[in-house]
This record gives C-alpha cells, structure tokens and sequence, in this order.
C-alpha cells in the first residue's frame, strides 16, 4: 500500500512538472494578414524560362534527385526533369503573357500584396494599366547590354515618377563585380538621387554557367568596395546573398544601411535549407533587415508561397513576419501615401 503510494505521489509530482514546462513554452506565433510588400516582382513573357506551363515543386527545389549525367545538355535535363516533377501543389507557370500579368495580379490581390516590378518597358505599361495601384515601377539593369540606361536617363525617369528603384541589377550574369569602375556613374547618381538599388548577387538558375557561360558566383563581399566609396546608398543584396551566410552577415554587421530580401528562396532550394538560411540571419539580429521578394518570374503562385513560408517559419515570431513582409520594406522604400519616395 505505502508503496502504491508512493508511486502515486511520484506520478502527480511528474504530471506537474510536464504541465508547468508546457504552460510555459510558447505558443505558435500568429499569422501576419496585414499588407505584404513584394521587392522583387517581374513584369515579363510567360516563355521567360523556356516553354510556358512548366511546373516545379516549392517544397524541393528543382534540382532535388535531378541525377545529371554530364555527356547531356544541361538546359535539356532541366527542362525534363527539373522541372514538371510529381509532387502535391506544385507551382504551375503561366501558359500565356496574359494569364501570366493577370493571374500575378489576382495573388497579388488574394495576399494584399504591393511591390516593385521591373521588366520591358511594354509589359511594365501593360502591368501597370491592368492593376494601376499594385506596382511601383522598377529599372531592370545590365551594363553590357546596348539599351542599358544611362545614370541620366535613371534621373529622368526617378523625377517623373517612372522609377522608383534601380533593380535589378543583374551584371552578375556576365562575370561582373559591383566593384567594376564602370558602375560608378550608377552608384553616384543613386546616392545623389537617393535612389533605392537592387542587385543581384550570390548564386544563379540552377546550372547557371552552362546556361550563361559568363556568370560567376559572387559572395556579398563584392559590395564592399561599393559600400566603402558609397555609404549613403539605399542598396538591397537581391535572394538575400545566397548560399553565403556569413558572408552577408558580416556585410550586414558592418554595413546598418544594407538590406536583403528573399526572392526565389522559397521555391528555388529545400524548404528546410531556406530556413536555416533565414534562422541564420535572424539568429544573428537582422530580422529588421530581410525584406520579402517572390522573385515569381513566370510563377505567379510563388507570390503566395513565399508569404506562407514566411508565416509558417517556426523560429519567427508575430513582429519578425510583420517586418519582413511589411515593415522592414516600408521602412527603407520610404512608402508614404502608397508609394516609395
């Protein structure tokens, strides 16, 4: 009997201990409904990454089990097997530009969404016309193109309202650095004009170089000479850097008035290697720093994704999804009255 109890005794004393541990680990952080600010958006063709309607799976990433041999062509492999896998809710592309512009607006609308948007100058016309209020029109730029814009023509087109943003920048594909002299016209007139810059930088496409043979990855520590000759620049590392953690931690540690944002993570790599990614810059107190980006391209339903993954972060409370899919982009675009100043 006295051992019956105590063993009752040393039950009870466990069942107490498990309910105060429980009471005291925190609940699930609520999910952010507000306004979503979207800093990387694309106005384009639906054929934009080859034939339109493919599918990928968010969840994967396109390279998961994609087993390549190198005696094929990697674009080819990529078509066939990284992308239309078998998977549940994949991201379906857009079979049409139309469908594409109106099926991007419609997610923009079901997640109250705003955002740059950068593409030809007739599709950011059309976008604009179809949804007046949903983009904020940005300057696609690579330099060895010969329609590149001039630093002038960026003023221009900033004082009438035709830009808000240099973004994106994506010199990266042809191998070159922020650092390279011929960007410093750029640099200078977006830090004189106070002109919010986005660029590309870490890794590309999956395959990128046999895809563009001049690319080459980059670590955040190319904009360190930038930063150094430019410090008033408003400038955000575009897939927040990727794969370089601590790289980009230590730009963002050194650098107060650098951002990144996070297009394409949340479909592009595994879901669980985005999150230590985005722990990892959380982790180390820059939660006031990473703006939300989609990077959805010919994917419209990438919109809604991103912003779920968001929500769904486990190590993110209530205010850290707010800043990142809000407050943060708000913040450094300037937005007042609905647009960025």
């Amino acid at each position: 009997m006295g051992d019956r109890t105590g063993f009752k005794r040393l039950l009870a004393g466990l069942l107490t201990i498990s309910s105060s541990v429980s009471a005291t680990e925190p609940a699930p952080a609520a999910q952010y409904d507000g306004p979503v600010i979207d800093v990387h958006l694309h106005a384009d063709s639906a054929a934009q990454n080859g034939p339109p309607g493919q599918s990928m799976c968010p969840l994967e990433g396109p390279l998961a089990d994609i087993q390549f041999d190198a005696s094929e062509e990697w674009r080819q492999a990529l078509i066939e097997r990284g992308f239309n896998p078998p998977c549940e809710n994949p991201l379906v592309g857009a079979s049409t530009d139309q469908a594409l512009r109106d099926e991007t607006i419609a997610e923009m609308r079901r997640y109250n969404v705003r955002g740059l948007v950068s593409g030809p100058s007739e599709y950011l016309r059309d976008w604009a016309d179809a949804a007046p209020d949903f983009f904020w029109p940005a300057t696609k730029f690579y330099l060895p193109s010969n329609t590149a814009p001039t630093p002038e023509q960026v003023t221009s087109a900033k004082q009438r309202n035709e830009t808000f943003a240099l973004a994106e920048i994506v010199n990266q594909y042809a191998g070159l650095a922020p650092g390279d002299p011929r960007m410093d016209p750029y640099w200078k007139m977006a830090e004189r004009e106070q002109l919010p810059v986005g660029i590309h930088i870490g890794l590309g496409p999956p395959g990128a170089v046999a895809l563009y043979p001049e690319f080459r990855a980059m670590s955040p520590l190319e904009l360190d000479p930038v930063l150094k000759r430019f410090p008033r620049l408003r400038i955000f590392a575009m897939h927040a850097g990727y794969p370089y953690l601590e790289d980009m931690k230590a730009m963002l540690y050194l650098y107060p008035q650098l951002m990144v944002e996070t297009g394409v993570l949340q479909f592009q790599i595994p879901r669980a290697e985005y999150y230590a990614y985005l722990e990892g810059l959380v982790r180390a107190g820059f939660a006031d720093r990473i703006m939300f980006g989609s990077d959805q391209m010919n994917w419209p339903a990438a919109i809604g994704e991103g912003v779920r993954a968001i929500n769904a972060a486990p190590f993110l409370n209530y205010e850290q999804k707010k800043a990142i899919l809000h407050d943060n982009a708000a913040r450094f675009l300037r937005v007042e009255g609905g647009i960025p100043g």
